[in-house]
């Protein structure tokens, strides 16, 4: 059956010529085999929270919703095994039901653990890696039908190769998490100058456990997010904070401006900093993980985002604003700053590196490819590596520099997928 397929943003499109749900391992390697048969490419979608085109299918289209256990539990050993399908907001709260919790999440739980880690999915924290450096184990179903099982006592030298996949070695199908124990975040947040925030970003990122940076180009002040672990008791903010929070000031109050910016741009600066005086106020809370770690669904918007060697954070964000002034843009959306601890996986934007990653954000068509051009220009001097679920240019050449490992990937990508079943266009031009 013809399944049409769009991504959450809406800037990725196509039509798959079968749409699959199996719920079991044996179901999963049976559409492999008949799609090897037919010679037909496969791709998979949890969520379809990607702004690149990772997930565009063109023949099978497979989902693992319906492929979501738990499989064991191990509190001894703080580790989780998952069919691949799992949904992150479902498995954060079974685990803490459990007393344990992912070590560091991102902004949005909608994914499935499988899409989630494939894809290079991080959080924030200088101490901790992104989602996919939890992984020990695997099980991968390949392009002929076999199962490959990857752990730290069988096939472990595939590890840091497979954390960050990009669906394209073969299916995932389980998954082992190291986990830790069961925490909660205080959360200290509040306002800095522009140019105050840069200088104290060495400081911070050291003394804080989870460091998030909120900047509104045009605008005077930077939301400067301090997440702590702890295991004081939960002190949330009250129903209707969470209700002007989450719901109020996105959905009606952000989606107007950015509406009213989108349809007179010049009205973009002063907008920015009417934002700036009524969301980037002083915080003091506790919540669970997610409830603060993620943050609630924005209006749609284009993405893009690189991750740059730390010691660069700085500098690059000094440049990128003065990028914006340069060419005059009226950028009307938030500019992100994370902070992850460098890792040994071979497509990982963090590879051998602790990583500043930027991302460049706009509501609209308006100005957006000269902003991303622009970005990944200045992204590409500090040797910057594109985050692979977000928007980015597919040059192979350049990307294939960025990622030391980059060549070795696609060698183990030829060697079990020889015939590309696991190929789309974005995959293609860069793996070949």
């Amino acid at each position: 059956m013809a399944y049409k397929f769009k991504n959450w943003a809406g800037n990725v499109t196509g039509t798959a010529e079968n749409y699959f749900q199996p719920s079991g391992e044996t179901e999963i390697i049976q559409i492999v085999k008949n799609a090897v048969a037919k010679d037909k490419k496969i791709k998979l979608v949890g969520a379809a929270h990607s702004w690149s085109a990772l997930a565009l299918p063109s023949h099978y289209l497979i989902n693992l919703d319906y492929y979501s256990k738990i499989l064991k539990i191990d509190k001894e050993k703080k580790q989780v095994t998952v069919q691949a399908g799992i949904r992150l907001k479902n498995l954060n709260v079974i685990l803490r039901d459990n007393g344990l919790s992912l070590a560091n999440l991102g902004s949005v739980s909608e994914q499935s653990i499988a899409g989630a880690t494939a894809t290079g999915t991080h959080g924030t924290g200088i101490k901790f890696g992104n989602i996919s450096t939890q992984i020990i184990g695997m099980k991968l179903i390949l392009a002929d039908g076999s199962v490959l099982t990857i752990s730290e006592n069988e096939n472990a030298e595939l590890l840091p190769a497979v954390r960050i996949n990009l669906g394209v070695l073969g299916i995932v199908s389980e998954l082992t998490i190291q986990c830790v124990d069961v925490f909660n975040l205080r959360d200290e947040s509040y306002a800095l100058p522009f140019e105050e925030t840069l200088e104290k970003i060495p400081e911070l990122i050291q003394t804080t456990d989870h460091l998030k940076l909120w900047w509104f180009p045009h605008a005077p002040l930077v939301g400067v997010y301090r997440y702590f672990r702890t295991q004081e008791e939960l002190k949330p903010r009250s129903s209707f904070q969470k209700f002007m929070d989450d719901s109020f000031l996105v959905n009606v109050f952000f989606a107007f401006m950015l509406r009213l910016g989108d349809w007179f741009p010049k009205s973009v600066p002063p907008i920015n900093k009417l934002i700036n005086k009524i969301h980037f106020k002083k915080v003091s809370r506790i919540e669970k993980t997610w409830e603060v770690f993620n943050v609630p669904m924005p209006p749609i918007h284009f993405e893009t985002e690189y991750a740059i060697p730390v010691e660069h954070a700085s500098e690059a964000l000094k440049k990128m604003k003065e990028m914006i002034e340069r060419k005059k843009l009226h950028i009307n959306f938030v500019v992100e700053v994370r902070f992850v601890k460098a890792d040994d996986t071979w497509l990982s934007p963090a590879y051998k590196q602790n990583a500043c990653y930027i991302g460049a954000y706009q509501y609209g068509n308006r100005y957006w490819k000269e902003y991303m051009t622009g970005f990944e220009e200045l992204m590409f001097s500090y040797s910057g590596r594109p985050h692979w679920p977000k928007e980015f240019t597919p040059d192979a050449e350049k990307i294939s520099k960025s990622f030391p490992e980059f060549e070795k990937f696609r060698e183990l990508k030829n060697k079990l997928d020889p015939k590309g079943v696991f190929n789309n266009a974005l995959t293609q031009r860069l793996f070949g």
